[in-house]
């Protein structure tokens, strides 16, 4: 469907969020709500010992736990204990997330290795990042003196695939989904959708759009112009010598001599 501006409307994700949904509990608890949860894992709501057997086995659940250990150390000054927990994560989960970063309760990570998040960025509740995901700053400064370079804020209950990266101060809105290999550097509205594919398929189609455009208006008739007068050649003026010019008398003194 297109819109009168001849634009599509962008693409909606249900995301299954409900706007009346009480929050998730923050940190760490937020965490475990969600992991016993229907949507704690692909197979739904786990059981006890499959709950543990994640949590001991699996480097997101890990990635995830250590992060919130850091951040409270972060949150009380005590920034050595945080950075040295920082790198303790990485080496065991593959995951680098700075501990400055703010994230909401039922952070869901189902890989762990490649994951990037900078220092200042914000996400909400009920995130879900697949492995090889990057969050932070656009780097754009670096040509650019004027821009003034910030970190991305995640809406809650977004979905973000592998190797999607999300960069600059910008905003992605509640609900939203963003596709495997995806570079998002502008907002997104709440429940929309940003794949590589529609974006290729979108400029496709405008391309497309244009070349019919100016194929119709290469096949009108073209008017006929007139026919383009010919300048007259400039006549040439017979230069005179000084012996052939003679004085006349005007017509009065010629009538009184007769």
């Amino acid at each position: 469907m297109v819109d009168q501006t001849g634009s599509r409307p962008a693409a909606r994700y249900d995301s299954g969020m409900d706007a009346d949904r009480q929050r998730r509990p923050e940190g760490i608890r937020g965490d475990v709500a969600r992991l016993f949860s229907p949507e704690g894992t692909n197979q739904g709501m786990p059981s006890l010992g499959a709950a543990l057997r994640r949590v001991l086995t699996r480097p997101g659940p890990q990635a995830v736990a250590l992060y919130r250990v850091s951040h409270w150390f972060w949150g009380r000054g005590m920034e050595v204990a945080a950075e040295t927990l920082w790198r303790v994560n990485y080496f065991l989960t593959g995951a680098d997330i700075h501990p400055g970063a703010r994230i909401g309760g039922g952070l869901r990570m189902i890989h762990a290795s490649g994951v990037v998040i900078g220092s200042g960025v914000v996400i909400g509740d009920d995130v879900t990042l697949l492995h090889g995901v990057t969050l932070g700053g656009s780097g754009r400064g670096w040509f650019d003196g004027a821009f003034e370079d910030g970190y991305p804020v995640v809406g809650d209950r977004t979905e973000i695939m592998a190797g999607a990266k999300v960069l600059g101060p910008i905003t992605v809105g509640r609900g939203c989904f963003i596709g495997a290999n995806a570079v998002l550097a502008r907002d997104l509205a709440e429940g929309e959708a940003y794949t590589p594919s529609r974006e290729m398929n979108e400029l496709r189609r405008r391309v497309d759009e244009l070349e019919r455009r100016l194929a119709e208006l290469e096949a009108r008739p073209q008017p006929e112009s007139p026919p383009e007068s010919k300048p007259r050649p400039a006549r040439a003026v017979k230069p005179r010598t000084p012996g052939s010019t003679r004085s006349r008398k005007p017509p009065a003194a010629e009538a009184g001599a007769g």
